[in-house]
């Protein structure tokens, strides 16, 4: 019987435990600093636009010499299209600079706020808001670059 019950309550608290893990996992205030903002300017490495996140990966240089990646996610590709936000402007090779809430836990990671492009335009996801007015309205929500 006691054994049990030591059982049971290993697995209650590893289903809690996990339960947490997972509900942190896909919150930007919990794992992003909406309160502060970093400029990330670099060469886009890579970029990767798919479901659940997205991800922008940009080579910055080191003052001292030499560079570090910094790794910026953003909403899934599904999200994206549905705010009509011209996501395809970031193309691997561009120099921009990123606006990221930076991460809590990780150094060089970071939550997409705006990018500014070469062109001097500035690419920013208008937000589910602005998508759920839209729809009320019965309009297309369109999230077209600013000349800054």
């Amino acid at each position: 019987m006691l054994t049990r019950s030591v059982t049971a309550a290993i697995l209650l608290a590893a289903l809690v435990t996990a339960q947490r893990q997972v509900l942190a996992h896909h919150s930007v205030a919990v794992n992003f600093d909406q309160s502060k903002q970093v400029d990330v300017t670099g060469t886009i490495k890579e970029v990767v636009f798919r479901n659940p996140h997205s991800q922008i990966t940009v080579t910055v240089p080191k003052p001292e010499g030499g560079s570090t990646d910094w790794f910026v996610e953003w909403s899934d590709k599904n999200a994206l299209v549905r705010r009509a936000v011209p996501f395809e402007l970031l193309q691997p090779g561009i120099k921009v600079t990123i606006t990221v809430n930076p991460s809590r836990q990780l150094p060089n990671v970071g939550y997409f706020s705006k990018a500014l492009l070469p062109d001097g335009r500035v690419l920013r996801d208008c937000g589910f808001g602005a998508f759920r007015q839209s729809v009320a309205k019965q309009e297309t929500v369109s999230c077209e670059p600013q000349k800054q």
